[in-house]
């Protein structure tokens, strides 16, 4: 059974098919062998009646119907049996009513008269032959070795009046020799024919069993680890009134409830961080401005790299809540009119773990807080909270760390003016090798940034000569 439990349900069939095919193909080969067995053992006995009755027309021409008559007819029946026959007389002797002996293919011996109360007695009465009952082993007089044979017995008359029986053990060794011929040879043709039949049943079976049963319950093991990732839209596509369908429609309907619960507590949990930014809003109105521009610049480099529209909605939303966590920083930290020192650095530090820790409920839409705990996580290694390098920092969270990092630059601060484009590019340009940032994010971003200005450049170009026209 430990053995059943670690192979695949397939294999598992296809091992139980091919037991089941095989243990019937055995059955089947073995009664056809009795039946083969009891036909040619049947034949043999007709044939061997056959002959009798050839014998007592024989008979029948005998003038005197004496002992003498009918040790003759013995006599002649055991040196002219003819070899077509698929049998050889053992021994043959004819039996008065009375039991006693008429005649005997050995007549020198010594017998007791035989009991004719048996099927001797009923062949007598009934005048129809007897066929023998089971297969008897008979010993060779001077030999040791035993023969198979058969009692076959028919009534002997003469000239219509009964005078006896007519008996002869006959020897079956012929017999079993072309059974055993012919049951190799059923043998041989059958294993080859049974073994294609086998081959196109095993094959069909489980090519049904794979269709109907194993490839529609992959599908809805895909689909409800699908659904258990947080992909809540997956849905079976198994129709029909059987089990499986009816198991597809349940889960889709799980689905769907679980959807929707999610759904509504979702909706409900994004209106309180939207409260929660309007409250930061009025605590601190530079970050939501900033957050919005972050969002913006996030979405163009997104955009120019090519990441798909339903990637570009989640870096959208995730860069406008990224800095939702500062909520929790005191005013006089978040509004300090200059510098921070090293202790209110260390407090401000905290606002990517309080904003991952309001965002985590959100399991569909976890890049949130992905993008919020780590925006501040540099390409080194050398960034904050965890320390994250290279490709292990999320790339939504790198591009937001390049977008919020230009923001910063290039916005106006409580404590200093907004930089220039051309020196916020200067500083990237030269701190592009910091290992800060992804540097191919950075130099789209830059290329980006770049190529907006120079668009910008020449519309007021076109627009200052058409003034001068």
């Amino acid at each position: 059974m430990g053995f059943l439990k670690r192979i695949r349900l397939s294999q598992r069939f296809a091992l139980l098919i091919t037991l089941g095919i095989g243990a019937s193909s055995i059955v089947l080969v073995l009664y056809g062998e009795t039946i083969l067995e009891n036909a040619m053992m049947e034949q043999t006995k007709k044939q061997a009646v056959a002959y009798l009755l050839t014998l007592e027309e024989e008979f029948q021409r005998e003038n005197i119907p004496d002992r003498a008559a009918v040790q003759r007819l013995v006599d002649h029946a055991r040196s002219h049996l003819h070899e077509v026959y698929d049998f050889s007389i053992f021994q043959m002797y004819a039996v008065a009513p009375d039991g006693s002996y008429l005649a005997h293919s050995e007549p020198d011996a010594t017998r007791r008269p035989k009991d004719m109360s048996g099927y001797l007695g009923g062949v007598l009465r009934t005048r129809h032959p007897y066929l023998g009952g089971e297969l008897e082993w008979k010993k060779v007089a001077g030999v040791g070795k035993e023969i198979p044979a058969f009692d076959i017995v028919i009534p002997l008359h003469h000239r219509g009046t009964p005078i006896g029986l007519l008996e002869v053990e006959i020897d079956v060794n012929k017999t079993l020799a072309t059974i055993r011929t012919l049951v190799e040879r059923f043998e041989r043709e059958v294993v080859m024919v049974w073994a294609a039949v086998f081959s196109l049943m095993l094959a069909f079976l489980l090519w049904i069993v794979q269709r109907g049963l194993i490839r529609p319950i992959g599908e809805l093991a895909r689909v409800t680890r699908r659904i258990a990732s947080g992909e809540l839209g997956a849905r079976a596509h198994l129709r029909g009134e059987h089990e499986l369908g009816q198991l597809g429609a349940s889960i889709n309907h799980l689905a769907e409830s679980i959807e929707h619960l999610l759904t509504e507590q979702e909706r409900a949990y994004i209106q309180s961080m939207q409260a929660l930014a309007k409250a930061l809003e009025a605590k601190d109105a530079y970050t939501a401005t900033h957050s919005a521009r972050v969002s913006r610049y996030s979405v163009l480099l997104g955009r120019r790299i090519g990441l798909p529209e339903q990637e570009l909605t989640l870096l959208k939303q995730g860069a406008l809540m990224h800095d939702l966590g500062k909520i929790g920083i005191p005013d006089a930290i978040l509004n300090k009119p200059g510098p921070l020192d090293d202790r209110e650095y260390e407090v401000m530090k905290q606002h990517p773990e309080a904003t991952y820790t309001i965002m985590r409920p959100l399991t569909r839409f976890k890049v949130f807080a992905e993008i919020a705990r780590w925006h501040h996580e540099r390409w080194d290694g050398n960034g904050y909270p965890d320390g994250l390098k290279g490709v292990a920092i999320p790339l939504l969270a790198r591009i937001v760390a390049i977008a919020d990092t230009w923001d910063a630059m290039t916005g106006d601060r409580v404590y200093r003016k907004a930089m220039t484009v051309e020196k916020a590019l200067s500083i990237l340009d030269r701190e592009r090798g910091s290992g800060q940032w992804d540097t191919a994010l950075l130099d789209s971003f830059i290329a980006m940034i770049r190529d907006q200005e120079e668009t910008r450049e020449e519309i007021e170009e076109d627009m200052f000569a058409g003034e001068q026209g």
